[in-house]
């Protein structure tokens, strides 16, 4: 799975349109660790201040699952 930021930004985008709040991002580890070399996704994401695991792009809570190559907005 080929992903970048700005299809990323674009999968948000039309989650909106369709009228929903996207509440999480699920993620597959590889898909993350391959995102975390963009420096427009890196320099994006915040953590919980609570929780150091937790972290957030353009505030939508982000979950990584165990599948390789994989990404969601729900």
């Amino acid at each position: 799975m080929e992903i970048s930021v700005k299809k990323i930004n674009k999968r948000i985008e039309d989650y909106q349109l369709e009228g929903k709040e996207p509440s999480v991002l699920e993620i597959g580890y590889k898909t993350y660790a391959q995102l975390m070399h963009e420096d427009k996704f890196a320099d994006a994401l915040k953590k919980d201040p609570n929780d150091p695991l937790l972290r957030f792009y353009k505030n939508i809570k982000i979950k990584v699952v165990t599948e390789k190559h994989y990404f969601e907005v729900r």
